[in-house]
């Protein structure tokens, strides 16, 4: 189903523990939401992170992240970040039934690495002549280097179209020239479908 599109939606009754219910409740007073449409996000951010935990994901605290980040050594940092931008993709790709194209590349970014996953929060810009994706983070400088780098061959791996990338300590952004390049609609890109 299309990410960007109104869903049609189905009745069904489950059963779950009080307990789960009560953190339920809690939650979606918190957000100012109701319990359905916290229930509705919490399965579509399952839907797309299931591939993520496919490949072993595990959860840590951002000051954890962070300090792990800074130990590593910059080259290594840059060379798995360019492994992790063409090599894994392409695999997360293949596992999800995607076409290799635009739309699989903008909701890589904007949902499942941002939205869902919390890498950053992401701004996308669409020019005429250009695309700008803003990444902004707090993980400082090593974690803008990581990002740019797997970017960069994210694009050249799944469209085989060079971006350029500008990082500060809190910030990467990315920009497409959109120009004579037929990889990129020049209208609104349409979201990647969730097949499985």
């Amino acid at each position: 189903m299309l990410l960007n599109r109104k869903r049609k939606t189905v009745g069904r009754s489950f059963r779950i523990a009080e307990e789960w219910l009560e953190v339920l409740n809690v939650e979606a007073e918190r957000q100012g939401i109701s319990v359905n449409s916290l229930l509705n996000r919490l399965l579509q951010q399952y839907s797309f992170l299931r591939y993520m935990l496919r490949y072993g994901a595990i959860t840590l605290t951002r000051k954890g992240f962070s300090a792990i980040l800074e130990s590593c050594p910059e080259e290594s940092l840059r060379e798995n970040a360019r492994n992790a931008g063409s090599t894994i993709v392409r695999d997360i790709l293949l596992t999800m039934g995607a076409q290799s194209n635009y739309g699989f590349l903008v909701s890589l970014i904007e949902k499942l690495l941002s939205e869902f996953a919390g890498w950053f929060e992401c701004d996308h810009h669409i020019r005429r002549d250009k695309e700008i994706f803003h990444l902004r983070h707090d993980l400082g400088t090593k974690w803008s280097i990581y990002l740019a780098e797997a970017a960069s061959e994210m694009f050249k791996s799944v469209l085989n179209t060079e971006v350029e990338t500008e990082i500060s300590d809190s910030s990467v952004t990315i920009t497409i020239n959109r120009q004579g390049n037929s990889n990129f609609p020049m209208n609104q890109p349409e979201k990647l479908k969730n097949t499985h």
